[in-house]
């Protein structure tokens, strides 16, 4: 009885598959901080030879930049805003409303080998500090709370407190909050010249 050996060979092909690039994706300013009523601008720095770049404000689509034209999207919180450009996101006169995600989605041509790719930034708005006061009492008593308070317009504020030129720093008897500095208990040496300084986090230079 003869005996019929069977052999299989097992064959298996192995494909390189080369993984593609995406295309980079770059904010000339990354957050965006912008004083309320200003204009907004959002710029790409990215590779040429974009097929198309899309704009959107939280999801929404604002609008592309495709075939060397731009398309508006006519979105109600920024009707009459929005002008788009190749490399470039702008909104007009802007409002505290405006802050958020910004998002960009890049499609490149498909001779450049690369994928598309999307990137977010952030904005932040603020209003501009104005109308700095610093209120103190009348007549400050030795022993006893002495309480002065600064106020300001603005949004996002930050108070720096001076003395005589100097900055003025908490220790166990000062005490800064926000717009107010708190001495207890008062004593003679507190006598002297206050200054309030307030900032937000735009490029403008602090008042007081």
């Amino acid at each position: 009885m003869r005996q019929l050996l069977a052999f299989f060979v097992g064959l298996s092909l192995t494909v390189l598959v080369q993984p593609q690039d995406q295309i980079g994706i770059q904010f000339q300013t990354d957050p965006v901080l912008v004083l309320s009523g200003t204009e907004i601008q959002f710029t790409v720095l990215t590779a040429p030879n974009v097929l198309s770049m899309t704009w959107l404000y939280e999801g929404v689509t604002l609008g592309l930049f495709a075939g060397g034209s731009p398309v508006i999207n006519q979105v109600p919180q920024f009707l009459g805003r929005v002008t788009i450009t190749a490399t470039q996101l702008r909104i007009g006169s802007a409002q505290l409303g405006d802050a958020g995600i910004y998002t960009v989605e890049v499609v490149p041509l498909a001779s450049t080998g690369l994928t598309p790719n999307s990137r977010s930034v952030p904005l932040r708005v603020f209003d501009a500090v104005s109308g700095v006061t610093v209120s103190v009492p009348s007549a400050a008593t030795e022993g006893v709370n002495i309480t002065l308070t600064c106020t300001s317009g603005g949004t996002e504020l930050t108070f720096q407190w001076g003395k005589d030129g100097a900055a003025v720093t908490e220790d166990g008897r000062i005490t800064i909050a926000g717009g107010s500095l708190v001495i207890n208990p008062g004593q003679r040496a507190d006598a002297g010249d206050y200054t309030c300084t307030v900032s937000n986090q735009t490029d403008l230079t602090p008042q007081s």
